[in-house]
């Protein structure tokens, strides 16, 4: 190759790192402020926000998504430590209640779809697939053999997301809510270096098997299979330092800040108002149906809140280890939650297209 073209390809590959430099350096520095701040899940939501805003400001920012799957696993890896053979007992006690909140939940969502069709003006699939608890890309995709707008249904989801990343932590600051359980077993180790890079490269081949198999978040799942597997059999080799999940944090936030494309929102306002309320109102119905099934099973409010939020699973269970709420139940529900709407969501958009309801 001629020494010219192996200089332009030189300069191209360090283009794509450099061009994400504004992107994560912003991130950073939001996650900074709000970590100075002592705001709730200061991380992720300084880089959110300070990334969103540089995005509908129309700055060139953009993320990587090799960066986002890198701190996914790390997430996973540093979340499974909590899943001592105590806390996994204790959720297969509560079996059943998980899988009860879980279609719960979902119902409750489901019903409120209508009330979304008219404050946004879709058509019912579209605010179905919009309403439902599910991943932003994934809800999006599933929605496209039935009618539905993906675009839009990726939109109210990405608000959802974000709205509920937003409002529970606050509404836990407001309200002065906190946990008591403190760090346990492997997440209270020390950092060592060879069970760190065993761990982190064992997930990873994990989360590219699961990845090959067609299973979604399959980057957080890789690493929390292994982590859970290892430390629910007693088996510790390294903890997880706090730099390395506020970095995790920072990644992800930056991905969802990204999202926010201008281009997407404009005209939107009645959509934007009618995701907005949906959300709220979903946070409240699902704050309600948390603290009923506490007060039912006897099991800690703030815990049982954040198990039955309509948020993300990283996003929810980094809130519950920032807030020293029982990580393991948090998890336990959310993913069941997941499994759940991968299972159900399109059996019954069939069997309620039959019945004339959409």
């Amino acid at each position: 190759m001629p020494i010219p073209s192996i200089r332009a390809a030189m300069r191209q590959r360090l283009r794509k790192p450099l061009g994400l430099l504004p992107c994560y350096l912003l991130a950073a520095a939001g996650g900074g402020l709000f970590f100075w701040l002592h705001t709730p899940l200061p991380w992720l939501l300084g880089a959110l926000v300070f990334v969103a805003a540089g995005r509908l400001s129309g700055l060139p920012v953009r993320a990587s998504q090799r960066l986002r799957n890198a701190g996914l696993l790390v997430v996973g890896c540093a979340l499974g430590l909590f899943f001592t053979p105590v806390a996994a007992a204790h959720i297969a006690s509560h079996a059943l209640l998980v899988v009860g909140a879980a279609v719960l939940t979902l119902v409750l969502s489901a019903a409120l779809s209508p009330l979304l069709a008219k404050l946004a003006h879709l058509d019912k699939a579209t605010a179905l697939f919009a309403s439902v608890p599910g991943g932003v890309a994934e809800m999006s995709l599933l929605s496209e053999p039935y009618g539905a707008r993906p675009t839009t249904v990726a939109i109210v989801q990405l608000l959802r997301v974000v709205g509920v990343v937003v409002l529970v932590p606050a509404g836990f600051a407001l309200f002065g809510a906190h946990g008591t359980a403190a760090v346990a077993g492997a997440a209270a180790q020390g950092f060592v270096a060879w069970g760190f890079a065993l761990l982190v490269g064992s997930g990873a081949m994990a989360a590219v098997l699961m990845a090959r198999l067609g299973v979604r978040n399959s980057w957080m799942l890789g690493g929390l299979v292994v982590s859970v597997g290892l430390t629910a059999s007693g088996i510790t080799i390294t903890g997880i330092p706090l730099v390395l999940t506020a970095a995790a944090q920072v990644a992800m936030g930056a991905n969802l800040g990204v999202q926010f494309e201008r281009a997407a929102f404009l005209g939107g306002g009645r959509l934007l108002t009618g995701a907005i309320l949906h959300v709220l109102l979903l946070a409240g119905i699902c704050v309600v149906l948390g603290l009923v099934l506490s007060h039912a099973f006897g099991l800690d409010p703030a815990t049982m809140v954040l198990a039955t939020a309509p948020g993300g699973v990283a996003e929810m269970s980094i809130t519950a280890k920032t807030m020293l709420l029982e990580v393991p139940v948090v998890v336990a529900f959310h993913l069941v939650r997941i499994f759940m709407t991968a299972v159900l969501v399109q059996p019954a958009m069939v069997l309620m297209r039959r019945w004339g309801l959409v």
